[in-house]
């Protein structure tokens, strides 16, 4: 492979009127992956009809073998035949996983505490993407947690189906209920790509035991929650995604309808709708314009109100920036006891600045708020009652596997007794409204 090579938009749109025939697919750097994998993953290439075809058919197997865990990194070449003008091998430089991962980091959480994690995988496990993982992480305020994880996708071209399941314990202080919760959950995922179009469906059978301890200083509508309790839930969830990528998107649209029931088996009973929707696109200046909305609402079956645990909240740095974390709505004393509706937007404007696909000046505005449990006129009272923040910081994109944010912000409309937060706020993950 001493043969010089071109970058793919040389030729790119170009070469439509080019036949095509795929005479050989080779690949560079294997040693563990299995054989039927890779025909299933490269069956698409056979049928391009023309040189155009054949480039993106060929970065589409190249993204897909990495998006499925069969390659750390894989390069395609396309390179002549020597038989014929309008024959082509197609070759891919490939990095496989490493057979086993171990690492250690600590860092800030989201709430601002110090945490310490370790963690372990191993990827490919079979030659055929599968992979097992395990955690765990401590803060520096006594909150731990273990996730031990197994997935396994369903190879082919272009085929975006997978299943997994997750056995996790988490011990956790959440501190605007005044509470701690220890959580046991095993749960399992299935999901898919609806025919050749960006759809998408989701689908999840929770098995949750949860143990809810108020704090010596909880209010009554707090501790009249106390205890262990179980939800046996299955979740459904539909979406299109036409995003560049999924953190922090330049061009595009998201848009994902999302429903919860419980009442299988436990305390749980439930119904939960949402709908999530993000719109991005590029304006003048090297600037992007997003825009996201998230509204959800949810329901007890049962002739008891809806526990705490299941209801919705508010606020901090992933939605309504500017207030506490989950502290926007219904309050008992300096607590905040959640909501049964809830509504946040929030608008955006970037600038890239060095490195141009990672860190970003960020200016935003968002608004959001939660209806009562109580509430006869949900609606109404979202709209009488919104919080707005606006702000500006920096965003930064970390491999398109976590968004991390600093922002300076200001809470330009709020509610009395409200936990504003203004200032500096930093906020780490994946959703971000």
């Amino acid at each position: 492979m001493n043969k010089r090579y071109f970058r793919a938009d040389t030729i790119y749109e170009k070469s439509a009127d080019l036949d095509c025939l795929v005479e050989a697919v080779q690949f560079y750097g294997v040693n563990k992956t299995k054989l039927d994998g890779l025909k299933k993953e490269i069956s698409g290439l056979y049928i391009s009809k023309n040189l155009d075809e054949l480039v993106r058919n060929s970065h589409l197997a190249a993204r897909h073998m990495k998006e499925v865990g069969l390659f750390d990194a894989c390069t395609p070449l396309i390179d002549t035949s020597t038989t014929a003008p309008d024959r082509y091998e197609v070759k891919f430089v490939v990095k496989e996983h490493k057979a086993f991962t171990l690492g250690a980091k600590m860092g800030v959480t989201t709430l601002g505490d110090a945490d310490a994690s370790l963690t372990s995988s191993k990827n490919s496990l079979t030659g055929r993407g599968e992979s097992i993982s395990a955690s765990f992480s401590k803060t520096i305020k006594g909150g731990n947690s273990f996730n031990f994880s197994a997935t396994k996708p369903f190879l082919g071209w272009q085929k975006y189906s997978r299943v997994s399941a997750s056995l996790y314990r988490t011990l956790e202080d959440l501190r605007w209920n005044k509470s701690d919760l220890t959580e046991n959950a095993l749960l399992f995922n299935y999901s898919g790509r609806l025919g050749q179009r960006p759809i998408f469906s989701h689908a999840q059978f929770n098995m949750v035991w949860r143990s809810f301890m108020p704090q010596h200083d909880a209010p009554f509508p707090v501790r009249e929650h106390a205890g262990h309790t179980t939800k046996f839930s299955l979740e459904n969830s539909v979406y299109i995604d036409t995003r560049d990528r999924p953190v922090l998107a330049s061009r595009g649209a998201f848009f994902k309808v999302s429903q919860e029931y419980a009442g299988l088996l436990g305390d749980s009973v439930f119904l939960k709708h949402q709908l999530d929707l993000q719109i991005a696109a590029p304006l003048i200046l090297d600037t992007i314009l997003s825009a996201s909305l998230q509204c959800a609402v949810v329901k007890s079956l049962a002739d008891r109100s809806l526990h705490l645990l299941d209801r919705l909240y508010l606020g901090g740095p992933h939605d309504v920036r500017g207030f506490d974390m989950r502290s926007i709505g219904t309050r008992a004393e300096t607590s905040c006891i959640g909501g049964a509706a809830s509504c946040a937007g929030a608008i955006h404007l970037y600038k890239p600045l060095y490195p141009r696909d990672m860190v970003f000046a960020h200016l935003f505005t968002s608004a959001g708020s939660v209806s009562s449990v109580r509430s006869k006129h949900r609606l109404r009272d979202i709209m009488e009652s919104p919080r707005v923040s606006a702000g500006l910081g920096i965003a930064v994109n970390f491999k398109d596997i976590i968004r991390l944010e600093l922002n300076y912000v200001i809470p330009l409309r709020f509610a009395a007794g409200d936990a504003c937060a203004a200032g500096l706020q930093f906020g780490a993950g994946l959703n971000f409204i």
